[in-house]
């Protein structure tokens, strides 16, 4: 379910328009405003659900505040008129005040810079959008009788949709405004609340302390343990005591080391030894060392090894031309899709075999196989068009492996483009680490989310 897609088609036509003459703003760049501010506001409210403080707060601001939905059908009453307008935008104000308190002024400015409106106007469209995103999870809550712990998935998996939705210009920066660039690598888990009573906002008087019972007909019994004699015999331990048995720990663990440690092998020359951990695998693909001379950093792909192992197959193009490639692999699987008429567009396959040198947009040696396949395979059928997105696993700086993974997808559409495809049939993308598939807390987890995968758009 793709809220987002939904809250932009009720927002957008001619609910857009008469926005943009109520806050006197250009049409096109309020409708650029409003497209922009569905997934930010999604993005804000997806922070604060991933904890049961903030689920909690968000469904109490959707019952106490009747948010129950109805204002999806009164939408375009409501851009009738100032006053019906400046009513929701006042309810608005508040709304954000309450779930995106510390983000009111950075949104608006976010977005006046991205669409080029006004400042004020970025803050009363935020004002305007904010109800109609709290109805519209208000109608959740309602439909479906959710707890909060239901509504918090809810807006969490909307998650897998957020980037996509974003223009792609505004990305990094809502990224970085809402503070997402953790949330957005780690691994999407369901989460589920303890239920009963919720927890107290700020501002909610505390329990009353139960009442001291005025019963003077009830009997009090106490204990004849003696625990005054007990005290005498309970002696404190010297205050030396405990300092000088962690220093007795830390001497025996070094103790251990110092006559277990193999220095031999620390000392002895590892000049020789090739650093293939400079080298970022973008698959599962195996890195040979062996074969390089020594003293480099340079890696590449082993692409012998399996070849004398399995026989390859010989895949005949509709041109004439024949691929050698392995049986199962992506070239055979991405052929077998493209030349049959039943199957449609819109199927992702990910580009084996193909690395770059650490922190860089450089492809490994042997890389360019699959991708010049790839380019015979697109010469051979030339109405298919296809979107490169490259992924990197979270190790540094998100932002920065999002800057470099674009590099990267950019790389591979210009060694396509070089082996005689057309610019106009290659999209490119690079989302970072944003997209993950799989824990980022193994090294096997994170080999999978490195990544390039091919997306055909058009067949």
């Amino acid at each position: 379910m793709n809220l987002i897609v939904e809250l932009k088609e009720l927002l957008g036509g001619d609910i857009s328009v008469k926005a943009a003459s109520l806050v006197g703003e250009k049409e096109d760049k309020v409708k650029l405003a409003i497209e922009a501010l569905v997934p930010t506001i999604i993005g804000g409210i997806m922070k604060r659900a991933t904890n049961e403080a903030g689920a909690t707060t968000l469904m109490n601001v959707i019952q106490k505040g009747g948010h129950d939905g109805a204002i999806l059908s009164e939408i375009s009453s409501v851009v009738q008129d100032r006053e019906s307008f400046a009513k929701v935008v006042e309810k608005g104000h508040s709304l954000v005040s309450m779930l995106l308190p510390d983000k009111k002024s950075s949104i608006a400015t976010l977005i006046s810079q991205f669409a080029g409106v006004r400042n004020s106007s970025a803050t009363s469209l935020l004002a305007f959008v904010m109800p109609v995103v709290i109805g519209r999870l208000g109608k959740v809550v309602t439909n479906q009788n959710a707890d909060k712990s239901t509504l918090a998935n809810t807006v969490l998996e909307l998650k897998s949709y957020l980037l996509g939705e974003t223009p792609e210009s505004l990305q990094v920066k809502m990224i970085d405004v809402l503070g997402l660039a953790t949330f957005m690598s780690q691994e999407l888990k369901p989460v589920q609340f303890a239920s009963g009573a919720p927890l107290r906002s700020p501002g909610v008087p505390a329990p009353t302390a139960p009442k001291i019972s005025d019963d003077k007909d009830k009997i009090v019994t106490y204990s004849s343990k003696n625990y005054e004699s007990e005290d005498e015999e309970r002696q404190p331990l010297p205050k030396w005591v405990f300092p000088a048995s962690i220093i007795a720990l830390v001497v025996a663990v070094a103790a251990y080391f110092l006559v277990n440690y193999d220095w031999q092998s620390t000392f002895s020359s590892n000049a020789d030894e090739v650093d293939s951990t400079q080298v970022e695998q973008v698959t599962g693909a195996e890195i040979d060392t062996t074969a390089l001379p020594k003293d480099t950093a340079v890696s590449k792909l082993d692409s012998s090894n399996t070849a004398d192992e399995v026989k390859l197959t010989g895949i005949a193009l509709p041109n004439g031309q024949t691929i050698e490639t392995l049986p199962g692999s992506f070239v055979e699987r991405f052929t077998k899709y493209v030349a049959d008429t039943a199957s449609r567009p819109s199927q992702v396959f990910v580009l084996e075999n193909v690395a770059f040198e650490g922190n860089t947009a450089t492809l490994v040696a042997g890389g360019e196989k699959n991708i010049q396949d790839l380019a015979k395979i697109m010469t051979a059928f030339p109405k298919v068009q296809v979107k490169i997105t490259s992924h990197t696993d979270n190790t540094g700086d998100t932002l920065q492996n999002k800057t470099m993974s674009r590099k990267r997808a950019f790389a591979i559409r210009n060694m396509l483009v070089t082996n005689g495809i057309s610019a106009i049939r290659i999209d490119f993308d690079g989302k970072g680490p944003f997209v993950p598939v799989a824990s980022n807390t193994t090294e096997e987890g994170k080999a999978k989310n490195r990544r390039i995968e091919v997306k055909v758009v058009k067949k």
